[in-house]
């Protein structure tokens, strides 16, 4: 794979510096009517925006370093096109802080390039002094040319940490069973590591271990359970409340590290029956990938 720089792909009529404008749809009209009157885009600014709107930005739009990526892929267009947009303050949102737009339209024949822009964007975003000093460029030519200085070589693939989510969410062994519950709950996740009193990780809870303590051990060797009341188990479930979650948390059965690959994340989860997996180095827990966000970012990106 070639280097890529995306200085030779953005148009400088179509960065927009220190822009005014704080709220989401406002951006995504402004950016996509910039990008509708320059080239011939297969669907109209309306339904581009429309679409845009409909997609919440932790699906597959904003990225932990800050970056929001809203895109597209337009059928019957042949093209790839790139608008940034980068707001005066950075913008606050309940999925995290956005410091930067860049907005792509590309055609469905070709992912391709879509994932090369995708990878650049996360490995510059990664280098912060390059990337603060990106971002206080005051003219459209100054920040092409200085993006263009920076030698930032693709990666053939694309690791757990670009995509992974920076979960804080845990729970420590003594805490309730009931309070795992809420966790699950709030947050709407599977997958809860159970750390100790340094930090580290010492075992983990999927939301099916929760279920299913509520049924006897004996049941794990019971071909039907046609025998048990309707509510029998979840019955058990409730009055188990207080109990620790300890009684019913397992040792950390599969992890990967931060240089793991997105393939081989794919093919550990394949190969343990896992939706999630977490990310641990010196043993700390430093995220969660899982199976959606491969499919949002990777795959639907």
């Amino acid at each position: 794979m070639q280097a890529m720089h995306l200085s030779s792909l953005i148009d400088p009529n179509l960065v927009f510096l220190q822009n005014e404008l704080d709220d989401l749809h406002e951006i995504y009209e402004f950016m996509s009517q910039q990008i509708t009157e320059r080239y011939p885009l297969s669907e109209s600014q309306e339904i581009i925006v429309d679409k845009l709107s409909q997609r919440s930005l932790d699906d597959g739009i904003l990225f932990p370093t800050g970056v929001a990526i809203p895109h597209l892929h337009l059928d019957n267009f042949n093209d790839t096109v790139i608008a940034v947009l980068v707001p005066v303050k950075p913008i606050k949102t309940p999925h995290g802080v956005i410091k930067i737009f860049v907005m792509v339209m590309n055609g469905t024949n070709d992912n391709s390039l879509y994932l090369k822009i995708l990878r650049s964007l996360i490995k510059i975003s990664k280098d912060t002094q390059f990337y603060n000093e990106l971002l206080l460029k005051k003219s459209a030519n100054s920040f092409i040319q200085f993006l263009g200085k920076g030698d930032f070589t693709v990666k053939e693939t694309v690791t757990v940490t670009d995509l992974m989510e920076r979960r804080t969410i845990s729970i420590k062994k003594d805490d309730k069973i009931r309070d795992l519950g809420e966790l699950y709950n709030d947050h709407d996740i599977n997958y809860i590591p159970v750390l100790g009193d340094d930090g580290k990780v010492i075992g983990e809870v999927v939301l099916m271990d929760y279920l299913m303590s509520g049924f006897p051990n004996y049941t794990k060797f019971i071909h039907t359970l046609n025998f048990l009341k309707s509510f029998e188990p979840f019955e058990k479930l409730i009055k188990m409340g207080e109990e620790s979650v300890g009684s019913i948390m397992r040792p950390v059965g599969v992890a990967i590290t931060p240089e793991t690959s997105i393939y081989e994340a794919l093919y550990v989860m394949n190969k343990n029956g896992r939706h999630e997996v977490p990310i641990i180095e010196n043993g700390y827990v430093l995220g969660v990938i899982s199976i959606r966000n491969i499919f949002r970012k990777v795959v639907r990106g």
